[in-house]
């Protein structure tokens, strides 16, 4: 960090911005600490966008878990975690740029279809967030200071906050898990679609929604006979259909 980091602590943006947010108490979200953090540094530099991505619990994919400066829903949800300069931040543990967005996973799809992003552009910095030196994800974010040569003054800033939400990040995440049904099957399902290459879908001509449908119904269907013991009337009334349709979805889906 620049020499004059520490010199007055009561004018200095940087020591001011981390005292804030020592002091601000976690909300009951993920997403509503990592606004509130980014909204604290808003108020002493020029911030743009920033996002936030946490490795999953098979650790081959990183959610976006919060998004600063536009609308989550127009943002790309999840990226491989071994690809691109984000994959080697993860693998190093040290904060880098990225120069090429259509070369980082989580945004090339995106940029190669012509969609605007008017806040995300490079150069981005991703700095890891480790708790007990392990990756538990990364923060996405422009420079601070503005574009410059090097950023050593950021990363050296933006490693001490890394240090502070860390650990509290972690703690929503231990905290939360799927418990409702719908979220279960969303979690599911995400990791589902992101292993499926939809270029070998697209040329063999094979939409994947009959597919996943038929695929749902068949697992549904044998997890209940099994909880039921086998008895097709207990998990018909289970599933709420009647037996002629549990029998009939039976012989489609070629379940004995």
């Amino acid at each position: 960090m620049s020499p004059t980091f520490f010199v007055n602590p009561r004018t200095n943006p940087e020591l001011k911005s981390l005292h804030d947010i020592l002091s601000f108490p976690p909300p009951r979200q993920l997403q509503d600490y990592f606004l509130g953090v980014m909204a604290i540094l808003s108020e002493y530099f020029q911030m743009g966008y920033s996002s936030l991505l946490l490795q999953d619990s098979q650790k081959d994919l990183l959610r976006v878990e919060a998004v600063y400066g536009m609308e989550k829903e127009n943002h790309p949800t999840s990226c491989s975690n071994r690809k691109g300069t984000v994959g080697k931040v993860l693998e190093s543990k040290q904060p880098m740029v990225i120069h090429n967005l259509t070369l980082e996973p989580l945004y090339e799809k995106i940029m190669k279809e012509g969609k605007k992003m008017d806040r995300v552009y490079p150069p981005l910095l991703c700095v890891p967030l480790l708790v007990e030196k392990a990756p538990i994800g990364v923060i996405l974010i422009n420079s601070l200071y503005g574009v410059r040569d090097r950023f050593d003054e950021d990363f050296q800033f933006l490693t001490l906050l890394s240090a502070i939400v860390s650990p509290v990040i972690q703690g929503y995440r231990s905290k939360s898990h799927p418990s409702s049904l719908d979220e279960i099957l969303e979690e599911k399902l995400n990791e589902a679609i992101y292993k499926i290459d939809p270029y070998v879908e697209t040329k063999a001509n094979m939409g994947i929604y009959s597919d996943i449908i038929s695929l749902v119904e068949k697992i549904l269907i044998k997890s209940a006979l099994k909880k039921m013991n086998g008895v097709q009337i207990a998990t018909a009334q289970f599933l709420g259909i009647n037996r002629n349709t549990l029998r009939k979805k039976m012989k489609e889906l070629k379940i004995k």
